[in-house]
């Protein structure tokens, strides 16, 4: 599903974020990006989400493919087909992303008004991402009433609310404390049981691991484990 052929990503002063990177994720895997604070973790998710592209001479090239006739080329797609190929996955940060002035049920229906989903679908597909995370109940309040775990839980269900085929972490538990991180680990691995495709990047090695999901390691730009693309 995600195809990274001999990237390399540059930023000022040809500093190199990424250096000849390549691997492969299947569809259907939950893969971990680890590494240390600037192994370019984040850099491979913005590849991935297209909010970033490889350098254009020598940069390899990414490809993400949704479907047989939906797939992004880093090399060929144009930047006005790049909305509708991220409507196709869900982003979930650290920082949870919520608007304090809308309640848990709008935060979550909002990624569906935004796309133009009718109204009378919104709610049945609210109340399932809602409940699939367990914050049903919460659905009226506030996002300043809630724990950090609460809000995280609802980033979640308004990345997947809209039933992506693919799901991105940035560090989703980096805020949270060891119970409340390991409840939304919890989550993720329920998600990625039903089918949808997961890479998180994260610090936390209680989750990689003796876990069973690959792990990509990084360490300055380049990544460390090429016996397991």
């Amino acid at each position: 599903m995600i195809h990274f052929t001999h990237v390399t990503k540059s930023y000022e002063d040809n500093w190199k974020a990424l250096n000849n990177v390549t691997f492969r994720i299947n569809k259907g895997e939950f893969v971990f990006l680890t590494g240390h604070s600037g192994a370019g973790k984040s850099t491979v998710l913005k590849l991935i989400y297209m909010d970033e592209r490889p350098d254009m001479e020598r940069g390899g090239q990414v490809m993400v493919k949704f479907t047989s006739d939906c797939i992004y080329d880093s090399k060929s797609s144009p930047d006005n087909r790049i909305q509708a190929f991220r409507r196709k996955m869900g982003i979930i940060f650290q920082d949870f992303k919520l608007l304090p002035d809308r309640n848990v049920f709008e935060n979550v229906a909002l990624a569906l008004r935004i796309v133009g989903t009718p109204s009378s679908k919104i709610n049945a597909a609210v109340f399932d991402a809602l409940a699939l995370v367990g914050i049903s109940q919460k659905r009226f309040a506030m996002p300043y009433t809630l724990s950090g775990g609460e809000q995280q839980r609802v980033a979640i269900a308004r990345a997947m609310v809209h039933n992506p085929y693919l799901l991105l972490a940035d560090e989703p538990t980096g805020n949270l404390d060891p119970k409340n991180a390991d409840e939304v680990f919890k989550i993720f691995k329920e998600i990625n049981a039903r089918g949808t495709t997961g890479v998180m990047a994260t610090h936390n090695p209680d989750f990689y691991l003796n876990s069973p999901f690959r792990r990509l390691v990084l360490d300055h730009g380049e990544l460390l484990n090429r016996d397991l693309i």
